[in-house]
């Protein structure tokens, strides 16, 4: 394997990949994620209680039929002629007519209670839809200066970029296809020099078999960060 332009390769990648990271560690980027993650936090709030709402406001119409329903009763029971009744069934009918009464108000209290539960529903909507609004308008600000820091690294990004792709066409195929293997499985620096007996990467002391299989095949995988070792 030549190591000297995979080496050359992985220089370029590792001033892109700082140059990256930079940005996305930026104030005004981690600004613009978390308001980004807010102003989504919100949408699914104003969601969930519109939902809510939907769910008070159709249980304050069937609470009213039942009202509806229970004070026809009561005027039923009113109209009910009880001169020739007697004490038995003026009783009973009181009993009926006090039943209903303390249904309404009991219906009553739980209206009131949805009424209040719509409120402030529609309190915490306002205040979330605020929320969101106040986020996406702070998301603008933070995004245009983002988006100017990275136009002014842009050219530097294109350029490493530019390299990346002139050096990886004289890499062997099958060491540029390990490398990106590596790469995507977010192992950098890929290759790594032999620090002594240790890894380069890891600094995990290596056997000695495993420094004689180095030594016979000029590369070898740790075992415990999954770098490429070279020994110079």
């Amino acid at each position: 394997m030549e190591l000297s332009t995979i080496l050359a390769y992985q220089e370029v990648d590792r001033q892109l990949f700082l140059l990256e990271q930079n940005l996305a560690k930026s104030p005004s980027k981690l600004k613009c994620n978390a308001l980004s993650q807010t102003a989504k936090d919100s949408q699914v709030k104003s969601s969930q209680l519109e939902e809510r709402a939907g769910s008070i406001l159709r249980e304050m119409e069937e609470l009213k039929k039942t009202i509806s329903s229970t004070k026809r009763h009561g005027e039923e029971l009113l109209q009910i002629n009880l001169e020739n009744a007697n004490a038995d069934q003026i009783n009973e009918m009181l009993s009926k007519k006090d039943k209903v009464s303390q249904n309404l108000s009991a219906l009553d209290k739980r209206l009131t209670k949805l009424a209040e539960s719509i409120s402030a529903v529609l309190a915490d909507y306002n205040r979330t839809v605020k929320n969101y609004n106040e986020a996406k308008a702070q998301y603008q600000k933070f995004k245009a200066e983002y988006d100017q820091i990275v136009a002014q690294e842009q050219p530097k990004i294109d350029e490493l970029k530019k390299q990346l792709q002139a050096l990886s066409k004289k890499v062997e195929p099958s060491t540029m296809e390990l490398y990106n293997k590596k790469r995507a499985d977010k192992i950098f620096p890929v290759f790594v020099q032999l620090m002594g007996n240790n890894c380069g990467r890891c600094r995990m002391e290596l056997s000695a078999s495993a420094l004689s299989k180095l030594k016979n095949e000029h590369v070898l995988s740790c075992e415990n960060c999954r770098s490429i070792i070279y020994e110079n």
